[in-house]
């Protein structure tokens, strides 16, 4: 269920970005300021101080414009993050009952539902609320669907089968233009018969109705692995019954574009991976795009024993990238060899490739684009490939359980981490979705760690304390270590700077429709930025370790104004990145 609801649950940085704009122009008020700063403490994960802020807001203010968002995250910060459910139930209620013209009640009906199922086992008031749901929001017909399953669940789960059962046939009935709500409801209808157990010969006719009527969908995947089991197993012909679920279960796809490579960058070949997958589903977005929506352009980490954190994003580009353009995802991070299988032919079979990390030693982001079980073949696209390469499972089983995945955002991809998209629930709005990231991005950059590391502006005055102390010829340390994290970082950091030169000098049309900034502007200040960080490079790539006895007065000047310069240049830089940073957050709340 965790990943059916993803793209459900609360989007902090869309709801963020339109706030700021609204925030940004004229007098302050007081619900404003408790409001900016329940916003920080939910960005920094202190999540009671959040919730006490919100709360401030619709106790003081109920009818402020604001209040209606401040219930809406209230009531997520009970439900996933402090583990309060009566509390959850409590103002999901108070936003649907108070608020009628907010955009959130719909959702706040929906997850009155589940809370009704999950925490208070109540299922005739889950069917209430769906009815309700049914009379307010006629037209949001894939949520009322998803909670009338929860409803039907509800029954389920207190062992009122006959109830659960007449539920899903209704459903079935009322959802037939949804082939995914309907097909659920279906399904549980057989499980329910199959669990009854008074006529098998009818539970498994529902699942062949399930297959058939509906062969496109994650239950229909279901539906088929009943059934060859049970007509197999009644003809003790379970070798046969394995092969034919096999040939059934094997889909190759073939029109998955290849993965850019970028050596020694696992950030940009992550990149590259969501933009294969985006292509493939339909999407039509620029790789520079891509970089752009990560917000890798905009953040700065700065660990000298460490270079490769100079590639680390602030969020999980993942899930972000897919609900900024619009996509529902699954996300798995178990390791075990059946749930990755099991996945891969479900994703496969709703022609969508399995995102996964493979490798040996330095793993890299690859795309699992067919499987055939039966002939024990696995097709994974790498970096860099024209074609996915055909593998044993078993071979790439092996591999997979140990390679070590890329630590590139905090709490990032745990062992086993499998991501794809699913269905477009919404058109992609480019115009907004750069707003966002533009301001959240300047948000992170305020943060001063990432990833436990100094992060944004205490990033530049770390470097900046570093290169001043490799100004003394006698600190062979500090420019030992600087030269060797010049050499990995800066061409990291350099790279996600010109693509975002490169977009912002020929943004899409809908982007430059919004008036309000110069992205040709935009564009150069980013080539600014790259050009400062090539100076740099290049200052610390040719000033000297060390000052050697032999070297001749001349020589020892000209390294000591080599680190001078780089000084100054990783000053310059400390004072472009977040001006430019500020600016463009101006500009777009104006």
């Amino acid at each position: 269920m965790r990943s059916a609801l993803s793209s459900q649950r609360v989007s902090v940085g869309l709801l963020l970005a339109v706030v700021v704009v609204t925030l940004a122009s004229g007098c302050s008020t007081k619900v404003q300021r408790l409001y900016r700063r329940a916003e920080a403490f939910f960005a920094q994960g202190e999540y009671e101080l959040a919730a006490r802020e919100y709360s401030r807001i619709v106790q003081e203010a109920p009818r402020d414009p604001l209040a209606d968002d401040a219930w809406y995250k209230l009531a997520y910060l009970y439900r996933e993050e402090l583990d309060n459910p009566s509390a959850a139930l409590i103002v999901y209620r108070n936003l649907a009952d108070n608020y009628q013209g907010s955009n959130y009640v719909d959702e706040a009906l929906f997850w009155i539902v589940y809370l009704q199922r999950r925490y208070m086992q109540d299922p005739v008031a889950a069917v209430a609320t769906c009815r309700e749901l049914d009379q307010r929001f006629p037209g949001k017909k894939n949520l009322r669907g998803q909670a009338y399953l929860e409803a039907a669940g509800a029954y389920l789960d207190a062992g009122q089968l006959q109830q659960a059962y007449e539920l899903c046939r209704k459903i079935t009935d009322d959802f037939t233009d949804r082939p995914q709500i309907a097909a659920q409801a279906l399904l549980m209808s057989a499980d329910i018969t199959d669990k009854i157990g008074k006529n098998p010969r009818q539970a498994l006719a529902l699942y062949e109705q399930v297959a058939e009527k509906y062969p496109d969908t994650q239950a229909a995947v279901t539906a088929r692995q009943v059934i060859g089991l049970r007509y197999y197993v009644e003809k003790a012909e379970t070798e046969k019954a394995r092969l034919a679920m096999q040939r059934q279960q094997a889909r190759v796809l073939d029109n998955v574009p290849p993965l850019k490579q970028y050596p020694g960058q696992p950030a940009m070949e992550l990149l590259a991976a969501i933009h294969s997958l985006l292509r493939q589903a339909g999407g039509q977005i620029s790789m520079d795009e891509v970089v752009v929506i990560s917000g890798l352009p905009f953040t700065l980490t700065f660990a000298v024993d460490r270079p490769e954190l100079a590639q680390v994003f602030y969020r999980n580009p993942a899930t972000a990238i897919a609900e900024e353009m619009g996509f529902g995802y699954n996300l798995w991070t178990s390791a075990t060899p059946a749930g990755l299988l099991d996945n891969a032919t479900s994703c496969l079979l709703q022609d969508r490739p399995l995102l996964v990390a493979y490798g040996e030693e330095n793993a890299h982001w690859c795309l699992i684009t067919g499987y055939r079980p039966a002939e024990k073949e696995l097709y994974l696209l790498q970096p860099g490939a024209e074609h996915a390469m055909k593998l044993d499972p078993q071979a790439f089983l092996d591999v997979w359980q140990t390679s070590k995945v890329p630590a590139l955002w905090p709490q990032g991809a745990l062992s086993g981490f499998r991501f794809a998209l699913t269905v477009r629930r919404r058109p992609a709005d480019t115009a907004a979705t750069i707003k966002s990231v533009l301001l959240q991005s300047s948000l992170a950059w305020q943060q001063r760690e990432l990833m436990k590391q100094p992060a944004g502006s205490a990033a530049c005055e770390e470097l900046v304390k570093l290169l001043r102390e490799a100004l003394d010829a006698r600190n062979t340390t500090s420019r030992e270590q600087l030269k060797s994290w010049a050499s990995t970082a800066i061409p990291l950091i350099i790279s996600s700077r010109q693509a975002a030169a490169r977009f912002f000098a020929e943004p899409p049309p809908e982007l430059l429709d919004e008036g309000n900034i110069s992205y040709w502007e935009v564009s150069q200040r980013y080539e600014a930025i790259v050009a400062a960080w090539q100076e740099l490079s290049r200052q610390i790539e040719e000033a000297p370790a060390g000052t050697e006895p032999s070297l001749s007065e001349p020589e020892r000047a000209a390294s000591a104004e080599h680190w001078q310069q780089a000084l100054e240049q990783a000053q310059k830089l400390a004072r472009i990145e977040p001006e430019t940073l500020r600016w463009l957050a101006s500009s777009l709340a104006e």
